[in-house]
């Protein structure tokens, strides 16, 4: 619009006349345009935040808490723990030959999970060592019930492995998440493993014994008489008691030990050490003397020596004992041992350590210093070292050649790993899942079906295990009948062995 000096608009700015934007819409626009740099950065947010918590690439399934990767892989290969990548890799190839020959020849297939720690810190309760060989054992299994030794049959097994954190403090989340696959087109429909004898383990087992999801669990080395009675948990290992019994007979062919003082972990509630100590206190009352002696041991590292020192002192106190029952972590044995070896009466009296665990060896170093200071360890255990070096000093049981032979075919490069049991425990734990899962013989299978087979794994049934001739019954719930536990002495020929068959339970 051209102004001229005598108009009615001359002076009036050039923008008087645009249309004005009501108050209310400019309002409008700002709230729009704020909310949506809110959520561009909440997106960023989230999308920095499952980078940052997520461990490998975002399909892993797992999430980073207190440093350490948890949760359920199912695609074994999208994300590596520590000290297992080579496993892992031979894990997902044999589940890559399960979903291929599925395809192709229309195969069912069905999941099981191993449920364990897959990581370690200082004051865990599997060592790195340990979780490697648990994961080693599974994986010998599922090739054999997948492969071609005559425990083939139909469906196929595909391994995932669950990690609930190296004090297994995340179970929560991780069982939540296997309940979901239990209802996947191919389900997964045991679990297996279970961790150590710890309070998180049993946690677990019990909301799984109620779950809906029905899944039947199998334990590699959770030995604790407190699983005995839970719903649809059994387990490979003998319980805690059976390594007592075990000690019991041992005991009766050696009349120079009659005198036991008990020493017992007494860091937090551990209910291995707990239900040792129990067993020790009523199957071999008889031996004990009056007091007892605690330490703190993997539970607090920090302060072990200091609790240790007086045991070495008391030892050496009238009435001085033959024995000493050890209820404590193998991981915390070491220093024990050494501790005991400073004792001032080492010249005097020679000390045996009596112990229940899955598998126990000792360094070269420790068993120099033991032979020098007349300190013996004699262990109720799963296994045996001489069964897996040709020159068994005990008779081995008769699954075991065919386990150590696939054990070797997978070319994890050392045998001496056969020696802690835990392969071999877990091993067995797999192959007892595959024997329930067969029996079950569904079109569509079910967790709960492969549950209400365990207490028939008996009379007939053959479990391919290595550990001795498995079997459930419904009179000793969790534990196994058939299960070897030889009589361990180290260093080795510091004390006789009994000859012939070790203990058997049952």
């Amino acid at each position: 619009m051209r102004e001229t000096a005598g108009s009615p608009v001359a002076g009036v700015p050039t923008d008087f006349f645009t249309p004005r934007v009501p108050r209310s819409r400019r309002v409008l626009r700002l709230a729009t345009a704020t909310a949506a740099v809110a959520a561009l950065v909440a997106a960023s947010a989230l999308v920095v935040n499952i980078v940052v918590t997520s461990c490998g690439s975002l399909r892993s399934g797992l999430t980073r808490v207190g440093g350490e990767c948890v949760g359920v892989l199912t695609d074994v290969g999208a994300h590596t723990f520590e000290g297992l990548g080579d496993v892992q890799q031979k894990i997902r190839e044999q589940n890559e030959i399960v979903r291929a020959k599925s395809a192709a020849e229309n195969q069912p297939y069905v999941r099981v999970a191993l449920l364990s720690p897959m990581t370690s810190a200082e004051k865990s309760f599997m060592s790195k060592a340990q979780v490697r060989h648990a994961v080693q054992g599974a994986y010998v299994a599922q090739v054999r019930a997948n492969g071609s030794d005559g425990t083939n049959d139909p469906p196929l097994i595909e391994l995932v492995l669950a990690n609930v954190g190296s004090r297994q403090e995340q179970w929560r989340r991780v069982v939540r998440t296997l309940e979901q696959l239990a209802d996947d087109e191919n389900p997964l429909v045991a679990v297996i493993g279970m961790g150590t004898s710890i309070a998180a383990t049993r946690d677990a087992a019990q909301y799984l014994a109620a779950s809906d999801s029905g899944l039947p669990m199998i334990a590699g080395v959770a030995t604790a008489d407190d699983f005995r009675d839970i719903e649809g948990f059994v387990r490979a290992s003998p319980s805690d008691t059976d390594y007592v019994l075990a000690l019991n007979a041992y005991l009766q062919t050696r009349t120079d030990l009659r005198k036991g003082m008990v020493v017992f972990d007494e860091s937090e509630p551990d209910l291995y050490v707990r239900s040792l100590l129990a067993a020790y206190r009523r199957i071999l009352k008889d031996y004990l003397l009056p007091y007892e002696r605690s330490f703190v041991g993997a539970g607090d590292p920090g302060q072990r020596a200091r609790f240790l020192e007086p045991i070495a002192t008391s030892v050496c106190t009238d009435p001085k004992p033959d024995m000493i029952l050890y209820a404590g972590r193998v991981l915390d044995l070491d220093d024990f041992v050494n501790t005991l070896a400073s004792r001032q009466c080492f010249t005097q009296k020679p000390l045996t350590i009596l112990v229940g665990a899955t598998g126990l060896t000792v360094s070269d170093e420790t068993a120099a210093r033991m032979a020098q200071t007349g300190i013996t360890i004699v262990t109720a255990a799963s296994v045996h070292p001489s069964w897996f070096t040709g020159d068994a000093v005990v008779p081995a049981p008769k699954g075991l050649a065919a386990f150590v032979e696939a054990f070797r075919a997978a070319r994890f490069g050392d045998e001496a790993t056969l020696t802690d049991g835990y392969a071999l425990t877990h091993h067995d734990a797999m192959a007892t899942a595959v024997t329930a899962i067969r029996m079950a013989k569904r079109s569509k299978l079910s967790a709960a079906d492969v549950r209400g087979q365990l207490l028939n794994l008996n009379k007939d049934v053959v479990i391919p295990s290595a550990g001795g001739e498995l079997s459930y019954t419904t009179g000793r719930r969790a534990d196994p009948v058939g299960k070897w536990v030889p009589i361990t002495v180290l260093p080795a020929g510091a004390a006789p062995i009994p000859k012939g068959t070790p203990f058997i339970t049952g």
